[in-house]
């Protein structure tokens, strides 16, 4: 019994103390428990060699062969040759004399090759049928020994008591070897189930972790509390906000915030607001949903509880919360937009009814400048100038104000200056300035409205004159720039402060006593209908340059044909 059971104790000591790792790596790399067994077995059948130095009977019996048997079945016949090996140099290390029927019985000689042909089907089958086989090799084996002993007629100089004797061996064979399949499956069960729980254990922190990053990541405030309100996790996001009332709070003391438990300095507006909402879910067993408008931030909350089972026990409260304080700001900048688009058409509509009496007005004065003394001529030009400056601010108005469809063709931005360089410099020459125009030849072709073009680069030109002296010169040149046409108007003046550039572009802002503060606002929003945009690099005391990109468009491209409204 101490022999087999030796195998068994130490197997269990080695598989139950080693680290799950280490027994990890060796199923890995020997597909199993097979070295655990081998050293086990080996340990077993020498002690078992060494028992028979005290045996009292004059046949030496070894239960070694047992040991044997079980470790072929576990770990197969390749691997049990070794324990085989061991066995046969055992008998002839131990045992003074040396027989046939000793070396087939008790070097296991005969159970060697039954139980390599079996431990396939051995490893395989369950532990009812594993038992059956261990039991079936072992009787076989020792009724086989038993007719060799008769052969050798060896049995014939034994009384009864040794025949006894060797029956209680063979009983105690088939006892501990059904006692040594049954520990070592009990033992193999245990370190799986153990391991299983290990692999689900770290499965479940693998799963918790994912999730603390997930709640992390979410750009979204999300705590969790108990049924007592003591927070149990929190993200980032949510931490946050908690600091405003608890500066000193962090992840791993937040347990010890109770939200139902706050004293006076910690009962902030936010605070007080979702304790609220909580007691309201907690009597209405649903989900409450609200805004809080805070000094700092506008907060969407949602407060949910949490049951162990649906509708018996609660067991706390998940609260999500939002920060739409930008979605707030956005949704009152979009009321304001609309109530200024209400006004700007409101607008549009009565200066395009104030233009029919101007007209009417201004031909009647002509009219009567033609029937009044010339002394009186110097009177009518200034009412008549300052009502064409009149239309010239409302047509820019109307320009700007309408969102007009225009119809756009394929043309050469370099042709459309060339045409109005004429105007330019008798423009120039009356304020004593000069102006230069750098082509770029290879210029592509893009699609544009030649009459829009034309104005965006008279206002454009005309800006650079007045912001220069009698001696400034304007500086006009086209590029090919990534596959973008680029023209530049630049200035030789004065420059632009840095803290004015920003609001260049804003409609009725100007610099000018006389300035109506839409030229630019009219230019941005010419490039843009042109697919375009507008950069303004000024340097205070050299000038400033504007530089209108286009995007290139191909000779082939569709034609924009929707008609353009009737300014008139």
């Amino acid at each position: 019994m101490l022999t087999v059971g030796s195998s068994v104790f130490i197997f269990s000591a080695v598989v139950e103390r080693s680290g799950d790792d280490a027994v990890q790596d060796i199923r890995l790399k020997w597909r199993g428990y097979a070295p655990v067994l081998l050293i086990a077995f080996a340990c077993s059948i020498v002690i078992g060699w060494l028992l028979t130095l005290y045996s009292a009977v004059d046949i030496q019996i070894s239960l070694g062969a047992v040991s044997l048997m079980v470790g072929v079945l576990y770990i197969g016949a390749k691997r049990g040759l070794i324990l085989f090996i061991l066995s046969v140099a055992m008998y002839w290390l131990i045992s003074a004399e040396h027989h046939v029927s000793d070396l087939l019985i008790q070097t296991g000689l005969l159970l060697y090759p039954v139980a390599g042909l079996c431990a396939p089907l051995f490893q395989r089958s369950s532990l009812r049928i594993k038992r059956m086989i261990a039991l079936l090799l072992i009787i076989t084996g020792s009724l086989f020994g038993i007719v060799v002993l008769f052969i050798e007629q060896r049995l014939h100089q034994m009384d009864s008591s040794l025949l006894i004797l060797i029956g209680l061996i063979i009983a105690s064979g088939v006892i501990v070897g059904d006692y040594c399949v049954q520990a070592i499956e009990r033992v193999i069960e245990r370190k799986q189930v153990s391991q299983q729980m290990m692999e689900l254990s770290n499965r479940v922190i693998l799963e918790a972790e994912k999730l603390r990053q997930l709640m992390n990541v979410a750009p979204m405030m999300i705590t969790s509390i108990d049924a007592n309100g003591c927070i149990t996790a929190i993200n980032d996001a949510a931490l946050v906000q908690l600091r405003r009332a608890f500066p000193q709070a962090t992840r791993e003391r937040i347990h010890e915030i109770c939200l139902f438990k706050l004293e006076e300095p910690q009962r902030t507006e936010g605070l007080v607001g979702t304790i609220k909402m909580i007691e309201r879910s907690r009597q209405s067993h649903a989900n409450e949903s609200e805004i809080l408008r805070l000094d700092h931030a506008v907060l969407y909350m949602n407060v949910a509880p949490l049951w162990y089972e649906p509708g018996e026990q609660l067991t706390g409260f998940v609260i999500v919360g939002q920060d739409v304080t930008e979605i707030e700001n956005l949704r009152s900048e979009l009321s304001h937009v609309e109530q200024l688009s209400l006004v700007g058409k409101m607008a549009a509509s009565i200066t395009h009814e104030i233009r029919n009496p101007m007209a009417v007005v201004r031909g009647f004065l002509q009219l009567m400048k033609e029937k009044s003394p010339a002394t009186l001529d110097h009177y009518y030009m200034i009412v008549m100038e300052e009502l064409d400056r009149a239309n010239s601010i409302i047509n820019d108005f109307l320009s700007l104000a309408q969102n007009r469809v225009i119809e756009k063709e394929a043309g050469d931005l370099n042709t459309i200056i060339r045409e109005l360089l004429p105007l330019m410099w008798a423009d120039a020459n009356l304020r004593g300035q000069s102006i230069a125009f750098y082509a770029y030849e290879q210029l592509p072709r893009i699609a544009m409205n030649s009459r829009e073009i034309k104005q965006l680069i008279l206002n454009l030109a005309r800006n650079g004159m007045e912001a220069m002296d009698d001696r400034g010169e304007l500086r006009i040149e086209t590029d090919l720039v990534d596959g973008e046409v680029v023209m530049r108007i630049s200035d030789t003046g004065p420059g632009i402060p840095a803290d004015r550039l920003d609001k260049l572009f804003e409609p009725f802002y100007t610099t000018k006593s006389k300035g109506t503060g839409l030229g630019l606002s009219l230019c941005l929003s010419i490039a843009e209908r042109h697919h375009g945009r507008i950069v303004v690099d000024s340097v205070e005391g050299k000038g400033t340059t504007f530089s209108v990109i286009f995007e290139q468009t191909s000779t082939n491209e569709e034609t924009e044909s929707l008609t353009e409204e009737d300014e008139d």
